[in-house]
């Protein structure tokens, strides 16, 4: 899976943002923090949802579960929204 290219990541004084195109389905802007834009910013290339915990691990300071828990309720939201190819 990996964010459409109808979607562009920015950041801006430590807010994450996920902008829709006009291609995209979705009308709206997708806003915040840090461990929100790491995992826009793993999805950006292929990848899976375990390679995205495993990143996120080696970047911050929490338990797995934690961690897991976060990336799935970020890609949830993001499907939810058509913001993913898979």
């Amino acid at each position: 899976m990996k964010i459409k290219d109808s979607f562009i990541s920015h950041e801006s004084d430590g807010e994450s943002m996920l902008i829709p195109t006009g291609d995209a389905k979705f009308s709206g802007i997708v806003k915040g923090n840090s461990t929100l834009g790491a995992i826009i910013g793993y999805l950006m290339e292929e990848t899976t949802e375990e390679e995205v915990v495993g990143k996120m691990m080696s970047r911050f300071d929490a338990p797995r579960e934690i961690i897991a828990r976060d990336v799935q309720k970020v890609i949830s939201e993001l499907r939810g929204i058509g913001a993913l190819d898979e």
